[in-house]
């Protein structure tokens, strides 16, 4: 597998707002979202950002769902 060629997706628990917090305290850029999407245990809001070596990372909250972002 070669770097950045991964994309996953992390349950975030708690609402959407603490993850771009997170994300956000330490330095990590939010690519896309919040954003309304359907995951494993139905929908859900979700964050897209990049890990070091470029792959694709979502964490998404399945506590509250918000409007989706603008297109």
């Amino acid at each position: 597998m070669q770097p950045g060629n991964s994309d996953l997706c992390f349950e975030w628990q708690g609402p959407i707002q603490g993850a771009i917090k997170h994300l956000k305290k330490h330095g990590i850029v939010v690519e896309r979202g919040p954003m309304q999407r359907f995951g494993a245990k139905g929908p859900g809001t979700s964050v897209y950002f990049r890990d070091p070596d470029g792959s694709l990372m979502e964490f998404m909250s399945y506590g509250s769902v918000i409007a989706a972002e603008p297109r």
